[in-house]
């Protein structure tokens, strides 16, 4: 038998084998023309449903591989009656990409946002990670995110069978996705061949940009009883990854009027009034060069149990768990920049190109400035570690009773928790410059120039600053209840009816625990540190080849956060002098600080920014499928229920003060008072799909349906928080009054099969929006000042309307060598109009997250044993937030990403392989608004996987 015929599983996890004429036939996905009762939530978490009925399981040898996974995914779209696309393991434990987001970047309209260079997030047809609905077995699954977004992340590809994405909704769909619901399948014991069968892998990940490997292993093993009436599966994984991200980044513009000094660093006497306004402008808040260095280590295990308990009952309980654990130790330099600026010179847009600031030198030369109190330009290092340690879980029960041919009721109830924690420490150590620092847009290169630093490699001059330490928590829970009856009918074109309910509770709990009250206990710059403390940090091989790299800092301090901790946990250092504060003030400060619980650095609550939100639905649906010669239908309604409870505390600010020498807002507050508030709506969703064979190779197919996307748990907080500085003050929390963000949608395609393995498609959808949900800054005036206050609120409306063409296509009729190749594609426009409040326009900001073309292209090799792939993923560029830093837009540029995957079958059980992502070493460009407004350049470098696979 050749290597690349193998005695396995047709889709990874299912452990069932197929005749191999049988891949031609029908492996059935919801709602399939072939049986005739409709889809549901369950029914797509059943892999059961890959096998047509009346297929006859046999041990046939089957193709698996990269064919016998797009073979599969093109088998559930045809036979599907809703928009769906598919993405299915290729063996047993391994689906195509070791990271699930980055398989499912190769579905026409999807795209991914990265985590340390690891696919986290997809936006479908334009719609970010907040409007789509991810599922796992059909259910919900609690994530570790501040809001609904599923982090893909958390969990290992190795354990999942098959992933669907439905583009159109039908009534027994949970709502919540107007981009798309994705369900993630694992897989079912006794769909597979009975016995005992193994499969695992084990390599290591190695990333070039930290050059350093670590160990990645997975299993995936499974027993059927002889009578196929009872079976189990588990898979494990373990993934410990090194990685690092260099970058370059301003954390935003500043939009408003400027002092400045008409003249140069070197100018002496000058007078206050060579102080004045200019403006209104864009200015930088500040540059800053990153390094955080990474460790990823994640620890998945999934696992199943059916029992056929009669004839007619089918027991299902199923669970999966992860941990998942990424620890960052960052290091950075920043030069910070507030007003005045000297010799300020802007563009014909409006945005600042360069600027010195103020300097000690400058100020000694410039007494009737140096009066006027204005602080001298800062250099800040800044280190510390920051975790997010996750463990997410999903268990759940499925009973199927069939109490005749054309009967069936379904009861699934589960169970998932998510919950975070994310200690972290921020330790500022830095000092005034005696020089004027400059500022250089360097327009047309990559990276802007700070120059004129100073002594930043001086530790006798470094002084103490800010200092944060958190240990902030979340938790996500919920249960969920499901009751799906279907009733076939005969001898009509009503073939099926189906009935059904759902009721689930979920409570998202966020809380912020850190030492708020003494973060700026030096933010004056004015204590010393021990030099014995500091150590040099050496930028090596940092964004090389980067236009503007030249000039970046090569060294500046790093050092042991705890080690600072202690040293200014002192009393007696607590107690020294500072300018603007008698001994005694500052002693009696210093008492204060000694007060708190934990001391100045010690970890306390802050119960403005808690956060505890309840949700309840109570959902019913009725859907009913036609069907004639060569057309099926479906359509019905879905009604649902939601009721919130948003709980915290209102934490009202007593008094506002800035530190002596420094522009840093400070807040006392008062006393807290609990606070509840209670919100209701009820939607109901129709929806309609019809199929139509033109002939026995053309498809075509329309679909409407209205559906919403809930406020993400943590936007409903009744929380507020407050920050910034004199020159921006900030606000921000939740919006427990806000509502759905509702879409009416139309989708027409046609598809054109023109083997087992290819196909070409065609599509076209069009959205009308209303009550968009976004992020929007707003100038609110609070306690004498105005704040820039940010929070989700409603408000647009508008559309979204696109194109999709997608296909596939293997080389199977070419001679000998050639007919092992193939290749698949796809291409995504999308156009766009959002209808925002005037006050809000000040730029014509699109939808976040949609990118007008987007698009993918693989070429393949599968033969003599050789199974390759090669990737390209393109997306234009787009709007991340139309107010993020600052209020101003937050843009990310065209990004084009090449990965591989190449395995060489040694036996037909023993497969070495290697993958390699962001081969191409392909960097992050972010700015505000414009291009010139430089906001980030990131470096994640590429990574490798290399090890061995075995099946038995």
């Amino acid at each position: 038998m050749h290597p690349s015929l193998k005695v396995c599983l047709l889709l990874g996890g299912a452990f069932a084998t197929v005749p191999a004429a049988a891949q031609q036939e029908t492996a059935a996905a919801p709602g399939s023309a072939q049986t005739s009762t409709l889809p549901s939530a369950q029914d797509t978490a059943s892999p059961g449903a890959e096998l047509s009925q009346g297929e006859a399981q046999t041990d046939d040898v089957v193709i698996t591989g990269i064919r016998s996974s797009l073979a599969a995914s093109a088998r559930i779209k045809r036979d599907a009656q809703q928009i769906v696309d598919t993405i299915s393991a290729e063996d047993v434990g391994k689906f195509p990409d070791a990271n699930i987001a980055e398989s499912l970047q190769r579905i026409t309209g999807v795209a991914i946002d990265r985590s340390g260079g690891e696919g986290q997030f997809i936006t479908v047809r334009g719609l970010g990670p907040e409007f789509n609905t991810v599922l796992v077995n059909g259910r919900v699954m609690a994530t570790d995110n501040p809001g609904r977004e599923f982090s893909f992340d958390v969990l290992s590809s190795n354990m999942i069978q098959r992933t669907d994405v439905f583009k159109s909704s039908v009534p027994e769909l949970q709502e919540g996705g107007i981009g798309a619901t994705v369900n993630i399948i694992t897989a079912r014991p006794l769909d597979g061949q009975k016995g005992f069968h193994f499969a695992a892998s084990a390599g290591a990940i190695y990333d070039r940009l930290r050059e350093k490997t670590g160990p990645d292993a997975s299993a995936t093993a499974s027993w059927t009883n002889d009578s196929k009436t009872f079976g189990v599966v588990l898979s494990g994984s373990y993934t410990d990854r090194y990685s690092q991200l260099d970058f370059v980044q301003t954390e935003g513009w500043l939009f408003g009027p400027q002092q400045v000094v008409a003249g140069t660093p070197g100018s002496t006497n000058l007078p206050a009034s060579a102080v004045t306004s200019s403006g209104p402008i864009h200015t930088p808040q500040n540059i800053q060069f990153d390094r955080f260095q990474e460790r990823r280590k994640r620890i998945n295990v999934a696992g199943a149990v059916q029992a056929q308990l009669t004839d007619t009952l089918l027991l299902t309980v199923d669970g999966i768990f992860s941990k998942f654990d990424v620890v960052t130790d960052r290091n950075y330099f920043v030069s910070f920049y507030a007003q005045p600026f000297i010799g300020l010179q802007t563009d014909e847009n409006g945005t600042v190109t360069s600027f010195n600031r103020f300097g000690l030198d400058f100020l000694a030369a410039n007494p009737a400035i140096q009066g006027a109190g204005y602080p001298a330009g800062v250099g800040d290092n800044i280190t510390g570690p920051t975790s997010r340690l996750t463990e997410t879980y999903q268990a759940g029960g499925n009973l199927k009773w069939s109490p005749s041919a054309d009967v069936e009721l379904r009861l699934d109830v589960s169970r998932t928790q998510a919950v975070q924690r994310n200690p972290g420490q921020f330790v500022v150590v830095g000092a005034r410059t005696s020089t004027a620092p400059g500022f250089d847009l360097n327009k047309g290169n990559d990276l802007p120039i700070a120059s004129n630093l100073g002594d930043i490699t001086n530790p006798a001059i470094m002084t103490a600053h800010y200092l944060d330490v958190s240990d902030n928590r979340a938790r996500d829970e919920g249960s969920e209840y499901h009751l799906d009856s279907d009733f076939k009918v005969h001898d009509s074109i009503l073939q099926a009816v189906r009935v059904g309910f759902a009721y689930s509770d979920r409570q998202k709990v966020r809380r912020s625990l850190n030492n708020q009250d003494g973060q700026c206990a030096y933010c004056g710059y004015e204590i010393p540190i021990d030099p014995a403390l500091l150590q040099p940090y050496k930028l090596d091989n940092f964004l090389s080849g980067a236009t503007g790299a030249e000039a970046v800092p090569k060294q500046f301090f790093t050092y042991d956060p705890n080690a600072i901790i202690a040293y200014l946990s002192d009393p007696a250092r607590l107690a020294l002098p500072r300018s603007g504060r008698t001994a005694e003030q500052q002693a009696a400060e210093a008492a204060r600080l000694l007060a708190l619980p934990g001391g100045p650095f010690g970890v306390r609550e802050n119960l403005g920014s808690r956060l505890d939100v309840t949700e309840r639905l109570l959902a019913g649906y009725i859907a009913m499928q036609f069907g004639g010669e060569r057309w099926t239908a479906n359509g019905g309604v879905r009604v649902v229920r939601t009721e919130t409870i948003s709980r915290g505390f209102d934490l009202p600010v007593l008094g506002i003060s800035v530190t002596p020498g420094d522009d840093t807002l400070q807040f006392a507050f008062g006393t807290s008072t609990p606070v509840s508030v209670r919100n209701s709506y009820v939607n109901a969703l129709p929806s309609f799909n019809i199929k139509y064979n033109l002939t026995d190779k053309f498809v075509a197919r329309a679909a409407f349906s209205q559906t919403v996307t809930r406020p993400t748990l943590t936007d409903l907080g009744v929380d507020n928080n407050f920050g910034g500085r004199v020159s921006v003050p900030l606000s921000g929390g939740g919006n427990p009054s806000l509502q759905p963000f509702k879409s009416t949608n139309y989708d027409v395609s046609l598809e054109w099969y023109l083997s087992s393995v290819s196909y070409l498609s065609v599509g076209g959808f069009y959205k009308t929006l209303n009550d968009f949900l976004e992020l929007q800054t707003l100038p609110v005036q609070r306690f004498g000042r105005t704040f820039q206050d940010t929070r989700t609120r409603n408000g647009q409306t508008g559309y979204i309307r696109g194109v999709e063409v997608g296909g596939q296509y293997a080389f199977d009729w070419l001679p000998g060598f050639a007919s092992g190749f193939g290749v698949t594609g796809n291409y995504t426009y999308v156009n766009s109009k959002a209808e925002r409040d005037q006050a809000l326009a000040d730029y014509e900001c699109g939808y976040n997250g949609l990118s007008p073309h987007s698009a993918n292209g693989s070429v393949f090799y599968e033969k003599f044993g050789i199974s390759a792939r090669a990737s390209y993923n393109w997306r234009s560029e787009y709007l991340r937030a139309c107010q993020s830093s600052q209020g101003r837009p937050r843009n990310r540029s065209s990004y084009g990403q090449l990965d591989f995957n190449l395995g060489y079958d040694v036996t037909p059980n023993l497969q070495l392989y290697v993958q390699g992502v962001n081969v191409t070493n392909q960097r992050v460009h972010e700015w505000s608004a414009i291009q010139d407004r430089f906001l980030l350049l990131q470096d994640t470098g590429a990574r490798y996987n290399f090890g061995v696979r075995a099946n038995f």
